[in-house]
């Protein structure tokens, strides 16, 4: 696979790159949200279908509008040209063992993603939260958008960057920052290469009236991007947290010696048991834990925030300290980042 063409969220299970002969992407197709009940509600056969009409349209038209698709071109500086050159997948083969081992001989997409953030933390160096938030949802902003309609607001939330710009259920996004919009994916990728500080324009109709509205994101936007679900995520567990995999406990169900709303208060929902996962193991920490304080930050976060803080900050070996609840009793650990 040519990494300097395809580059869409390695994190899924399907995805597409419209594509001209010349190797103009038109457009992407693809998200996900942790949603694993209700798929429909992520992606549809239908919202394919009208993505690809939106590609046509684009293709009737070029080379007419290629001055804007200009910002949906892949970034062409890519160190590493296809997944089998990436230092430590040397293994793998640019053709399936069909007669051996197929499973064992394919490149899972996440794979590029974990690669790509090892070599970053062997070099000593940290990661920043592009690479922790690739492709964030329009969630980060209070879209939610319809899966069965081409680039179509489903909802929006309330008191949320989206609401304050006055974006409403029933739009449909035709341009992000100048980009032709074709689906959720689309708009996921002019996120992730947007600017921190950066507002995101947004021609629209509405009652096929035509609308153009900037959305301003919240301070750290990027932080509060949920990565909890994404695979690659499994390898960051290792790195920041010792192989646990944490959930916060909603400020309702906090009793007892619990820190009430505003603190830290994240249960050990899983602690890994070999390898590298098992560094929280063998600190000493156990499923149900319930972490208090990482490190010296006892803020309410989530998971993903507390990998993210953790990972951008904090370079490999560097020692942290845990404090955590067990059985109501306060105890004290530590361990070195990976």
């Amino acid at each position: 696979m040519d990494l300097r063409l395809f580059q869409f969220d390695y994190d899924m299970s399907f995805a597409v790159t419209f594509l001209h002969p010349d190797r103009t992407v038109y457009g992407r197709f693809g998200t996900r949200n942790g949603n694993e009940e209700a798929a429909d509600d992520e992606i549809s056969m239908a919202g394919l279908a009208a993505a690809m009409s939106g590609a046509l349209e684009l293709h009737a038209g070029y080379p007419g509008n290629k001055a804007s698709l200009v910002g949906k071109q892949p970034v062409p500086s890519v160190k590493y040209p296809t997944p089998e050159k990436i230092p430590t997948m040397g293994k793998y083969k640019s053709v399936l063992d069909y007669d051996g081992k197929i499973a064992g001989s394919c490149i899972h997409c996440h794979s590029i993603r974990d690669k790509q953030r090892r070599i970053v933390r062997d070099a000593g160096e940290i990661l920043g939260l592009r690479e922790l938030s690739p492709w964030p949802m329009p969630l980060v902003l209070g879209i939610q958008m319809d899966a069965q309609a081409r680039a179509t607001v489903a909802n929006v939330v309330l008191n949320s960057p989206a609401a304050s710009a006055g974006l409403k259920a029933g739009d449909q996004i035709l341009k992000a920052n100048g980009q032709p919009i074709l689906s959720t994916a689309d708009l996921q990728w002019t996120l992730h290469a947007m600017d921190d500080n950066a507002k995101l324009v947004l021609d629209l109709t509405r009652s096929s009236e035509p609308i153009t509205l900037t959305v301003t994101p919240q301070n750290q936007w990027r932080e509060s991007s949920d990565i909890a679900w994404r695979v690659s995520t499994w390898d960051l567990r290792r790195i920041a947290l010792g192989g646990m995999r944490l959930e916060r406990i909603p400020t309702e169900a906090r009793t007892g010696n619990i820190p009430k709303a505003g603190k830290m208060a994240l249960r050990a929902l899983n602690v890994g048991q070999y390898g590298d996962h098992a560094t929280a193991k063998k600190a000493g920490l156990k499923k149900e834990d319930v972490i208090v304080e990482f490190n010296g930050d006892s803020g309410d976060l989530t998971e993903s925030e507390l990998i993210k803080r953790i990972v951008s900050t904090l370079k490999k070996g560097e020692k942290v300290s845990v404090d955590y609840l067990r059985s109501g009793e306060r105890r004290e650990t530590s361990f070195q980042l990976q």
